[in-house]
């Protein structure tokens, strides 16, 4: 995160056209955070001014109860709903963030992609770059989100999909949304409907009117 002018917050200082993430592994790139600075670094998030520590983890607990920790920061940052939550406090009890909403694996994917964002996570599981919400995405960062998704099995992707939306993850939401855009090109409608298990509830005769009537869409 770059800033303007010199601020002061807490006891971190900022100087003009420096940032808060290292650039990705290469000569002259910048370590991640170390075990002494863990914690030290502040994040202010635009949306409701979300204020946390790096290194900090909160507790998200899926519907069936299961804990995963993540990042606070990387949280914040990438979901606008955990966000409001963490804002509002919904984790300043000790109890966690309940996504009733949300299963286990879905869920156990979620974190995985918001660690695979955040500094001292990523050091830890010896990744060698994360991004920021404003940078470019890294090739590391893009063959880590294809791989991700590309593992996932339609009732698991569309899982994902649906936590993703719920918690106003664009990016994860828009990795799992190509992925499915992906499944669909080149497949008429029969295919599709095998590809995702769509039930065709047309008759025959509905269905030739429609051919009939959209014929611009089906052609070769």
């Amino acid at each position: 995160m770059a800033v303007g002018k010199k601020t002061e917050k807490g006891a971190a200082e900022v100087e003009e056209g420096e940032t808060a993430a290292p650039m990705a592994a290469g000569k002259g790139a910048k370590k991640g955070p170390t075990a002494e600075e863990k914690g030290k670094g502040l994040a202010a998030e635009e949306a409701g001014k979300v204020v946390v520590a790096y290194g900090d983890t909160i507790t998200l607990k899926s519907s069936d109860g299961k804990p995963f920790e993540v990042s606070k920061e990387a949280a914040a940052r990438l979901s606008e709903r955990l966000a409001e939550m963490i804002s509002a406090g919904g984790c300043s009890d000790g109890g966690g963030i309940e996504l009733d909403s949300i299963g286990s694996e879905a869920l156990e994917r979620v974190v995985g992609y918001c660690n695979k964002r955040d500094p001292v996570a990523a050091a830890a599981s010896g990744s060698r770059s994360f991004e920021f919400s404003t940078a470019a995405p890294s090739k590391e960062l893009e063959d880590s989100d294809r791989e991700l998704v590309d593992r996932l099995s339609t009732d698991d992707l569309f899982d994902l999909v649906v936590a993703a939306d719920f918690l106003k993850m664009d990016g994860l939401l828009d990795v799992t949304c190509r992925k499915i855009a992906d499944m669909m090109k080149g497949k008429n409608a029969a295919q599709i409907r095998e590809i995702f298990n769509i039930e065709n509830d047309y008759t025959k005769e509905e269905e030739e009117e429609v051919l009939q009537e959209h014929d611009w869409a089906f052609g070769e």
